[in-house]
Formats: structure tokens, sequence, C-alpha cells
């Protein structure tokens, strides 16, 4: 009724060669408890409780302790570095608690619960610095970035005259907070403390991801904005023209990450068939579309076309100006942010299956024969988005939720044989 589970391991990573860290250690440790192994609980036909701590470590990104200079092959000389020099670099760690439970009742109602908290530390960030500084950008290992989240799904499955069905659903959510940014930071030059309050991460055009402690780690801002009059009206000029100005105050747009997560599957089968899909759906959180702002720059979007069907812009509830000066001014340098972030929640058909199994005896209970059809990603139910929110152009942390004419989502179906002896 007692498990302990307990690992460990240690890398010797390529990244570190250089630093004054040849390899990492993490270990993790997990206990869980089944009381009904030992009581008859009634209805309660099984219960686990578990718990878990676990420490996982990552090498930082590589090259970054090899010293490189840009060469210019045009005026043949070697660029001056922009990045400040490196100083001592730790690989990044992750420490994750973890506790959680799972539960029968009358065979067929299934309920997993989860709720864990995991503190990030030692990451490495590449900030943008004060044009005061001799250097554009500095690598820095500080800040502790900490992800609380719960984990629920409710099952349920029976069987009557040998049709059965199997019905889930799954819900998580999780907040990432930046719970300490810089305040340890210092200069690996001078030793002074850098007292960096934010930290400006790159982003696209106008937008740009902003690091500030309370915030999360897909925060996104802008300095940008149309130029408004002392009354909060939108600004033009005689011929119509809107002016952009950038004031160097930050805008908050939003996060790119959700809210929570949510899924419904279904398994069916009944002599041999069987049929399965699941209902996928991400709420909240935004996301920024460069390829709409552009598309608009250059009038070939449905937007811009509606808007020279109808005669132009409305502005300020009550002035219409021409559409071309309108969205050639919201349009460029990849758009105003304000005016191509969007809703990012969707819901879709993620998945769906076909599938038969032949009966043993057709191969003399030697083996047993399923075929499937199998389709992915064939449905999009509701998006606001004018791309797919999930599909990513990066999977680092500094181009999620972002659209710079990415490549289309895909569907994808096929099919799966498989022989069991």
């Amino acid at each position: 009724m007692l498990y302990l589970t307990v690992t460990g391991r240690n890398d010797w990573a390529s990244q570190l060669a250089g630093s004054s860290q040849s390899s990492f250690f993490y270990p993790s440790g997990g206990l869980s408890w089944v009381p009904t192994a030992l009581w008859d609980m009634g209805a309660l036909s099984y219960l686990k409780i578990r718990g878990s701590v676990a420490s996982v470590g990552m090498p930082f990104p590589r090259f970054l302790t090899i010293p490189t200079y840009e060469y210019d092959a045009t005026n043949k000389i070697w660029k001056d570095k922009t990045h400040y020099p490196i100083g001592d670099l730790k690989p990044e760690r992750t420490l994750t608690y973890e506790v959680g439970l799972e539960t029968s009742l009358w065979q067929d109602l299934s309920i997993n619960l989860s709720w864990y908290l995991a503190d990030t530390y030692n990451q490495t960030f590449d900030p943008s610095l004060p044009p005061s500084s001799t250097y554009t950008t500095i690598y820095l290992q500080t800040g502790s970035v900490r992800n609380t989240g719960v984990e629920a799904s409710v099952g349920y499955g029976h069987t009557w005259n040998g049709f059965t069905w199997n019905s889930s659903v799954t819900l998580t959510w999780n907040r990432n907070e930046i719970t300490e940014l810089a305040a340890n930071a210092v200069n690996p030059v001078t030793g002074e403390p850098l007292n960096l309050d934010k930290l400006d991460i790159k982003g696209l055009g106008r937008v740009k991801y902003v690091l500030k402690k309370g915030g999360t780690l897909g925060d996104l801002y802008t300095t940008s904005d149309l130029k408004f009059n002392m009354n909060g009206y939108i600004e033009a000029d005689d011929s119509g023209q809107v002016t952009v100005v950038d004031d160097g105050m930050d805008r908050y747009l939003g996060s790119v990450f959700p809210k929570y997560n949510m899924s419904w599957r279904n398994e069916f089968s009944w002599k041999g068939i069987r049929l399965g899909f699941l209902f996928g759906g991400r709420i909240g959180g935004i996301c920024y579309s460069a390829t709409q702002a552009n598309l608009d720059l250059y009038g070939v979007s449905k937007a811009t076309a509606d808007a020279r069907l109808a005669g132009g812009v409305l502005i300020n509830g009550r002035e219409m100006i021409d559409a071309q000066k309108w969205y050639q001014a919201i349009g460029a340098q990849s758009g105003l942010p304000q005016y191509y972030i969007y809703d990012a929640t969707n819901f879709r058909l993620q998945e769906l299956t076909v599938g038969y199994a032949f009966p043993a005896r057709w191969f003399r209970n030697m083996c047993r024969l399923t075929v499937s059809a199998v389709g992915n990603n064939l449905w999009m139910i509701w998006c606001k988005a004018p791309f797919d929110p999930e599909a990513v152009a990066s999977t680092g942390n500094n181009y999620q939720g972002i659209d710079y004419f990415m490549m289309p989502s895909l569907r994808s179906m096929g099919f799966n044989i498989k022989l069991d002896f």
C-alpha cells in the first residue's frame, strides 16, 4: 500500500564547456499511499494519495561561454562586441512540489486531482539596455519564476451488453508569476549593482516582452500609440492623416498565456468497432498578428476592402477618414499592436479515430489485428484570431503568441495497423 520512488540524474552537457561547472546533478523523490489496499471503503473502490519533490536541471544556450566577434565581410573588419562580457553562468534549475489523489467510485467513475508549485531560477535572459550604456545587451542569470497550477480530470466508463463507453473531461489551470527579477544582478565588468526594475526582451516590430516583478513571462507591451488630443479623441489633420507616436511609456497589452485549458475525450466500442474523438479548448490569453498588419498596410486584406466599400474608416464615432491613410498608419512596422491583438480563445476537434479489431479466432487465436483511421486538428470550431493561436513560430519564450507569416496550421490524416501476438 506504500510506494517510494527515488531517482538521481547527472548531466554532462557540452554547453557547460568553459564555465565553472562541468556537470549538474538533480534528484527527485515520490511517495504514494493506497489505503484501499488494506481497508474496504465501500463505494470508494480505489484511492491513492501521492506527493513528490523533484529537481530538474537544464543547461544554458550554446556558445555563451566562448566569446565571439561578428565579421563584416563587406568592409572586411571585425565588429565590436555589443554584449557585456559574460560572467559565470550556471545551469537553470526547477524545483517542483506536487500533491494529488486518484480515486474510483462504484468501479465506473474516476477522479484525478493534482496541485503543483514549481520555482525556476538561474534563467538566462538577453535584455536590451538603455541607450546610454556602452553595450546594447547583456546576458543575465537572475530572477525566479513560479508556476502554480491545478490539473483535474473526471472519467466515466461502463459496458452494456458488449457496448462500451469511456468518457473523460480534463481541466488544467496554471498561474505564471515572476517572484524576483534582477534585484541582485551585477555588472560582470565592474561588479556594481545594475538596479534593473524590468527586462525588455526581444519582440517584433512595435511589440515586445517586458519582464517585471509580479508579472508573467508572457506579458506583451508596446510604447507606441496613435496621437490623441486633450479630450481623448484621435487626432487627424485636415487631410485625414493620423499620427503614430512613441513616447517610451510601457502600455500593457496582455499575457499570451491561457487562463486555463480543457478537453473532452470519448471512446466507444462494440463488436470490434471503435470510435473515439477528442475536443480541446484554450480559454483566455492574447495573440498578436503582424501578418494581418502587413496585409492591411498594402491594402490586400478583407478589412481594407470592407473599409474602401464603406467609404473610409470611422474614428471617434463621428469622423470618416480615408481607408488607405488609416491602414498605412496603423499597419506600418508590423502594425500598431493595439489594433492587432486578438483573444486567443479557441475550441477544436483535436482528434478523431475510427477503427476495427478483427476477431482473434480469424487468426486461430495466435494474434489480433486492429486497423484504424486517425485524423488530427480536423475542425476549428471557434477562433477569433486570424491564425491558429496554438501554432507557434518558435519554441523559445520570446516568440509565443506572435504570428509573422507563419505556415498555416495543418490538418493531418492517416491510418494505423496494429498486430498483437
